[in-house]
């Protein structure tokens, strides 16, 4: 059989040695003459490229102010609700006049230990029966009624010079009623509530005893939100509480405060009236009870 084949056609298919130089060459050829290319760069040289190909766009993948920002600097608020709370200006003007003031050193018993009348000194008796509460009974007493005697009617009874009651105007309350038996220590009252400047609508002085004094309010239906009873040493308790006991001269849910001596005993319950607290400073205690 004829070999149909030509040997030049047979040397040029078998020839690979040339082929595979050829394809090598081209390779050479192409990454000599191929430059970098784009597609493979990082994000952020990209970004360095266009910036730097594109100066009047430098500007645009920068951090940018939001748009209502220049109103803001533009426009400041001036409406104050939108202060924070801790502005020292809002704080001043919560604080009361009285309060923002140097408040002065307290010495003595007769003076008063807050409120806007704080140190100011109150006249007093020599007489050996007159019996002056201690300004930190006072104070502890105020502390645990500070939200009752703001705008409440204050009565003290057997009053002495009325520092009980002044103290009580002092810290807000709206009245409070000297009761004493004595005409000295109404007049001494009367020159103490000069001394505060207090206005006669702000403090009445009733001359007589107490139990006289009860029996005429229970007939006027007279009533107070706070009544502080302090009588002399040796003084009958029973019948002065007998009122008491009936809730003659409080209201509802009033409050008695009864100064005393240690040594002395009272009652849970009187009547109406049930004690909820007991404070003791020294020889002297006080009973608060509240009206039922």
């Amino acid at each position: 059989m004829e070999n149909r084949r030509s040997s030049s056609n047979f040397s040029k298919a078998t020839n690979r040695n040339s082929f595979s130089q050829r394809n090598e060459d081209r390779k050479l050829n192409v990454q000599n003459n191929r430059q970098p290319s784009r597609e493979f760069e990082r994000k952020d040289e990209r970004l360095k490229n266009k910036n730097a190909d594109t100066p009047h766009e430098s500007k645009k993948f920068l951090p940018q102010k939001p748009k209502f920002q220049k109103h803001i600097e533009e426009f400041p608020t001036k409406n104050r609700r939108f202060q924070p709370k801790d502005n020292p200006t809002a704080r001043q003007r919560a604080i009361k006049s009285w309060e923002s003031k140097n408040k002065p050193r307290i010495v003595s018993d007769l003076q008063i230990t807050d409120g806007k009348h704080i140190g100011k000194h109150l006249q007093t008796s020599t007489s050996p029966k007159m019996h002056q509460t201690a300004r930190h009974l006072r104070e502890s007493m105020f502390k645990i009624l500070f939200k009752k005697v703001r705008g409440a009617r204050f009565l003290d009874l057997c009053a002495g010079v009325g520092t009980i009651g002044i103290e009580a105007i002092s810290r807000g309350a709206t009245l409070s009623t000297f009761v004493d038996r004595s005409a000295k220590m109404g007049s001494l009252i009367k020159k103490n509530l000069e001394i505060c400047a207090i206005k006669e609508g702000h403090g009445e002085i009733f001359e007589m005893e107490a139990v006289s004094f009860l029996k005429q309010m229970g007939k006027r239906r007279r009533r107070w939100d706070i009544v502080y009873f302090d009588p002399s040493f040796g003084a009958d308790f029973e019948e002065v509480l007998k009122y008491f006991e009936r809730g003659i001269g409080l209201e509802q849910f009033g409050i008695l405060v009864i100064e005393h001596h240690t040594e002395m005993f009272f009652p849970e319950n009187l009547g109406v009236m049930k004690r909820w607290r007991v404070v003791t400073q020294g020889e002297n205690s006080l009973s608060f009870y509240e009206k039922k």
